[in-house]
Formats: structure tokens, sequence, C-alpha cells
């Protein structure tokens, strides 16, 4: 393989702005960080380039995995490369519209972290959770990062695109948990290797189909098998995909946001709610968005203390999240809390520009809504704000 088709090969598989919250410890770092965050933005990488240390990173992406000298020679003559574009595929399009919210950052002895946010279409959430540091100039530099969608560190990501850059049956079964493989298992899971690195469904699942059991639960065989099926749009594939999934990562905090949404595409919503619930138990970041989606799933349940609690909590953590306040309106209308509803609708209809009124709440179709707007404290309400 070239190496030019290498590097390309590598990125394809790695594939607003405004705080809010008051910002703990250094102001330094925390202007530094909005450099990065305006890249982050435009979608340009300078600013992401110069607060990295390519030796401190290359590191850790070198000790994530048993990679092949033939993958650590690509990686070491086309760093930047990698980084970059493996970076920039990792942000929403920048035609999405999809901007970076900075929900968290704390940074105290020359060491901090930092949590962005993208608010994506249907309520769904990808965040990136930076881990930064000062170098001997007092200069931010990024250590590493989480992303929420991918289930790992980026230096983690880029260490198993480079495993399977160039796969061997001797790399191959480092990767693999299974005692004593066969040499036809070790040629298969060598070539599907092959067959994720190169984003060939078609081929995938033919080799995928001979696997036995124990192979398709080979995490990275089970991760790739339920995007692939998804990014096909294969229905089938997806659902029988999903369900081996979803018990090889059941215990991991880590896909436990990427699982909740993709368990929600095939209405699965215990599953899906009980998902995030250990997403948001284990997340290091305060902000609304998750608790706020907590309430719509408990409420869809009919779980209504936990649908109030939850949205009581998304208002609490991030008072200027509009679909925080819609939460707790909800949950409030169908515990049929007038009262407290009325306290959601006036928060609503200050802060957000709405003008709330039976008729537009009536479309709203809601069903706690028709109780809501029959009631007295409902008309009162109404009747003072005319």
């Amino acid at each position: 393989m070239r190496k030019s088709k290498a590097v390309t090969t590598l990125v394809m598989l790695t594939l607003v702005a405004g705080p809010l919250f008051a910002a703990e410890g250094d102001d330094k770092a925390f202007g530094q960080f909005q450099q990065i965050l305006a890249g982050i933005d435009n979608r340009k990488f300078a600013p992401i380039q110069a607060a990295i240390d390519q030796a401190d990173l290359g590191n850790r992406i070198l000790s994530s995995r048993t990679i092949e000298p033939a993958a650590r020679k690509v990686l070491n003559e086309n760093f930047w490369q990698i980084i970059e574009e493996s970076f920039l595929q990792n942000l929403p399009p920048a035609n999405s519209k999809i901007e970076a919210q900075l929900v968290d950052f704390a940074f105290e002895n020359g060491k901090g972290q930092a949590g962005i946010r993208f608010n994506q279409p249907n309520y769904e959430y990808a965040y990136q959770v930076f881990e930064l540091r000062y170098d001997s100039r007092s200069r931010l530099k990024i250590v590493d990062w989480f992303d929420t969608s991918k289930g790992m560190m980026f230096s983690a990501e880029i260490g198993e695109g480079l495993v399977i850059l160039m796969p061997t049956k001797a790399a191959t079964q480092k990767q693999i948990s299974i005692k004593n493989p066969s040499d036809l298992e070790l040629f298969q899971v060598t070539e599907i290797f092959k067959a994720a690195r190169d984003r060939q469904p078609a081929r995938y699942f033919q080799i995928y189909d001979e696997f036995s059991e124990d192979l398709r639960r080979e995490p990275f065989i089970a991760k790739n098998a339920v995007f692939l099926a998804l990014a096909s749009k294969d229905t089938d594939r997806f659902v029988q995909a999903l369900d081996i999934f979803a018990e090889v990562f059941a215990q991991d905090p880590k896909f436990a946001l990427a699982m909740s949404d993709l368990l929600v595409r095939t209405q699965r919503y215990e599953e899906s709610y009980e998902s995030l619930q250990r997403f948001h138990a284990d997340f290091s970041l305060q902000e609304g968005a998750i608790p706020a989606r907590l309430s719509a799933l408990a409420l869809a349940l009919g779980r209504i203390e936990d649908a109030e609690k939850y949205a009581v909590e998304a208002t609490e953590d991030e008072p200027t999240l509009e679909l925080g306040w819609w939460s707790l309106l909800r949950a409030r209308a169908r515990a049929e809390d007038h009262p407290g509803s009325i306290e959601a609708l006036s928060y609503l209809e200050n802060n957000f520009g709405h003008r709330l009124d039976e008729a537009k709440l009536r479309r709203d179709k809601f069903q706690g809504f028709a109780s809501l707007v029959s009631s007295e404290a409902f008309k009162e309400w109404r009747n003072g704000r005319n």
C-alpha cells in the first residue's frame, strides 16, 4: 500500500460558542481555550495543532494498542495530516450549522478539563471532553480528548485505526480475546479488519456471516457491525447487530450515550433509558441536556416522578437550556401539578420569547396540556399576562 493511500484510509476510519457557566480556576487558561473553541466552530485546525504536543499525543497513540512497525512509520511520517483530517472528520459537517457549545471548564494547578456539546437533530447530543495542561511556558496544551460518539479517547481511536491499517495474522491475534484461534479464524478476522478499514459493508458482512458467535461478540467486530449496518441503512442487519452490541457493551458507560441513541431508533425505550442513566452517572460534566433527555424518556415510560426529578436537575444545572424547561413543563403538566406548570410556563415566556396561550399548547397535542389549559390556575395566569 502506498503511504498516501494508507494515510487516507486511516483518516476515513476516524470518522455556540459562549459558555453557560462561570469558569472555574485559571482565567488565562480559559482565555486560551477560547481560541481552541473558535477553531472547532470554524473547522480550522491551526489553533488545535498549536495546542497539541506531538510527542505527547504520539506516545499515547502508540501505547494504546499493539501496532505494527509499518503502521507506526505511517503515523510518524504523516502525523499532522492524520491528526488534522481525523479531528475534523469527527466534527459535525461545516454546513450542518451544529455549533460547539462550551458547557464545562475547570482548571487548577496547571491541569484541568473542558467539555463541549454538539446539539444534534432529534434531541441527540455528542460531547467531547478535553484533558488539558500547561506546558513549561504556561501555554495551554491538549493532552487528549474523549468523544462520546466514538466511546473512546482520540488517541485510542487513532491507535485502533493503525491496528487495522496493515493487519497481519500475528497482530490480529493480539487484538482478539479468543484463546487459540484457528488459522481460518485469524484469516477471517484479518479480512474483516480490512473491510472495516476500507468501509466496505458488503464485504464486512459477507465475512461476518461466517463467524462463530464468539467472534461476532469481539468488541471491535460488534461495534463496527452496528455502525456499518446503520450507515448502509440495512435495517435487518442493524437490529441484529444492535442486539449483540447492546450485550457486549452493556456495562461500559463510555458507549452508553451512543447506545441509548441507537436503542431509541428501534423503540427500545426502557433499555435506552437505562443506558442513558449509566452514562449520566459516569459522565464528568454537569449540564442540562442529558437530564432533560432522561426526563423525556422517563415520561414516555410513565415514570412521572423521575421525569420531574431529571427535569428539575436540567433546569438547575443549565438554566439557559430551553429544552430543560420544556421537560419540566411536560413532567408537571402530566402530573397535573398546575402551580408547578405555571412556574415553567412563566420561565419559558420570560426568557425564550414564547407566548404560550391555550391554542398553542393544544396544538402541541401533549397529553398533559389538555388538563393544564382547562385549569383555573392556567386561565388566571394567562389573563394576568395579557
